[in-house]
């Protein structure tokens, strides 16, 4: 007979039959020995070469081994809700996921309502457009936004330098502003304007590049200019002219004057008598611009020419007429540290010019061409046009080629001198200011500022200070190196509290900004 685990054993009670060893009713029972699992014991009821059983038990308190086995039976299966309680906790933790995804991206949920939202462009200058110097210019600027706005700042820079701010509300919802830009030196400069909603929210338009120029029709006169190759100085712009002399590398002189075409300069040297050396030669200290044209008339011997054979079918093409400018590049500049090139370019006709015009760069620099519109005097007017470089030009000996209306859409008088050739110089770093120090006094405003840039030779330097409409200001001749502060500049206290700009300004042009808080 076997169990209900499937096993059978030889002594098997059958019913009917009294076992040899089966107990006496009221006769002594034997003694069972308890032992410990610490000796190694384990009860074996069937003694061996039983089936392998898993055991399962304790010690009761008496010591003995009570146990359960399941032999070889499998394990219980897992219930079906197992499987639901699983398949919902898999929903659960998805929804968290889900609702954790949301919150992160939604801004951490704030609770401070929707953001405001901005457009903002600026209408008038165009980008890279080129605006004269100390002349006022117009900045034209709309915007609309989802909440009222209430002011317009202008920015040059990081430097706010004009501000509107706004009373009506545009049936549109378009709020249009026009901003005041005066810009005293030459340069490149990133422009933008901020605007402001009634909640204080901002939002910056994109930033806009603009140049500025000098304007056409300075007063000749001298600059100064650095020989960087030896050259022979001769009495006439032309190789057919006698020489007087020569020049080596690194001298000094003096330049006051050019040739219409600018290949060939009148230089003063140090010693000896003035004389004309080629373009290449010489490089410029300051623009030649400032310096006037000198015609000179050059007298070669006269050299046999060939009589020209007329064809009966050429037609001839008409001359242009004399009102027609004449464009030569006259010349190429680095600046802005290597990040501008300025080109010269000079009218050498004898009629005025004022129009569109195409320059073109090439050479050792990346090739583009810019078109801009110029005025140009009769007789040497010029007017310079600036190319961004990118990377940076920082070493000298790199030529680049310029091209003056490549496509000759403009008629000149000649068409054969619109291309020069120049050698670009190592740009000179700019000295850069810095207020690093503002002290009020009862009276007085102290004010320190530090040269972070290239050297600065003795310059007038003007430090403003404005309060609301007061404006007292103190100017101080200095030169500072680089890393060099100044000594404390006094600036009259204005009168009253609040909120005070000091600007620092050299030739006009501001170079350092702060705000300091007057107390009543």
């Amino acid at each position: 007979m076997s169990n209900r685990y499937g096993s059978s054993f030889e002594d098997e009670p059958v019913i009917g039959v009294t076992p040899e060893d089966e107990p006496v009713i009221g006769a002594e029972l034997p003694q069972r020995t308890p032992r410990s699992p610490a000796a190694g014991y384990r009860p074996d009821p069937y003694g061996p070469g039983e089936p392998d059983v898993d055991y399962e038990g304790e010690y009761d308190d008496d010591g003995y081994w009570e146990e359960e086995y399941y032999g070889d039976l499998e394990p219980p299966a897992r219930q079906p809700m197992f499987y639901v309680v699983l398949f919902l906790a898999a929903v659960v933790g998805g929804l968290l996921v889900f609702l954790v995804f949301n919150l992160v991206s939604s801004g951490g949920g704030e609770s401070e309502g929707p953001a405001t939202a901005f457009a903002v462009q600026i209408d008038s200058p165009r980008r890279d457009e080129r605006l004269e110097i100390n002349r006022p210019h117009d900045v034209v600027v709309q915007a609309s936004s989802t909440e009222r706005i209430r002011r317009f700042e202008l920015f040059v820079g990081d430097r706010v330098v004009d501000a509107v701010d706004v009373t009506d509300i545009p049936s549109d919802n378009r709020y249009r502003a026009t901003l005041r830009l005066m810009l005293a030196t030459k340069g490149t400069y990133d422009i933008f304007v901020r605007v402001f909603a009634e909640s204080g929210a901002s939002k910056d338009s994109e930033r806009l590049r603009i140049v500025a120029i000098e304007p056409v029709g300075e007063r000749p006169q001298t600059i100064q200019g650095r020989v960087v190759a030896d050259a022979t100085v001769r009495e006439g712009p032309g190789d057919s002219f006698p020489e007087r002399g020569s020049l080596r590398a690194g001298a000094e002189v003096t330049i006051a004057g050019k040739t219409r075409d600018g290949a060939w300069l009148l230089i003063r040297p140090s010693t000896g008598a003035e004389g004309w050396v080629r373009r290449a030669a010489v490089e410029p200290l300051d623009t030649l611009d400032l310096v006037p044209v000198r015609d000179v008339t050059p007298t070669p011997a006269p050299s046999p020419t060939a009589t020209p054979q007329t064809s009966p079918t050429a037609t001839a093409s008409p001359s242009p007429p004399a009102s027609a400018p004449d464009f030569v590049p006259t010349n190429a500049v680095l600046a802005s540290g290597g990040a501008v090139l300025r080109v010269t370019v000079a009218n050498v006709a004898n009629s005025d010019y004022s129009g569109p015009l195409v320059v073109a760069i090439g050479g050792d620099v990346p090739q583009q061409e810019l078109a801009a519109t110029v005025s140009l005097k009769a007789n040497g007017g010029t007017a310079v046009v600036e190319f961004p470089l990118s990377p940076p030009v920082t070493q000298g000996g790199k030529r680049v080629v310029v091209g003056v209306d490549p496509a000759n859409i403009v008629r000149e008088l000649r068409e054969d001198n619109n291309s020069a050739t120049f050698v670009l110089q190592p740009p000179v770093e700019a000295p850069s200011l810095v207020i690093t120090g503002v002290t009020v006094k009862p009276s007085t405003i102290e004010v320190t500022i530090r040269n972070d840039g290239g050297p600065m030779p003795a310059t007038t330097v003007v430090v403003q200070v404005q309060l609301g409409g007061q404006t007292t200001s103190n100017s101080v001749n200095i030169a500072l190196a680089k890393g060099q502060s100044s000594p404390v500049i006094e600036v009259a206290r204005p009168a009253g509290s609040g909120q005070a700009t000091v600007t620092v300004y050299v030739s006009n042009q501001p170079m350092a900004s702060t705000t300091v808080q007057l107390q009543p």
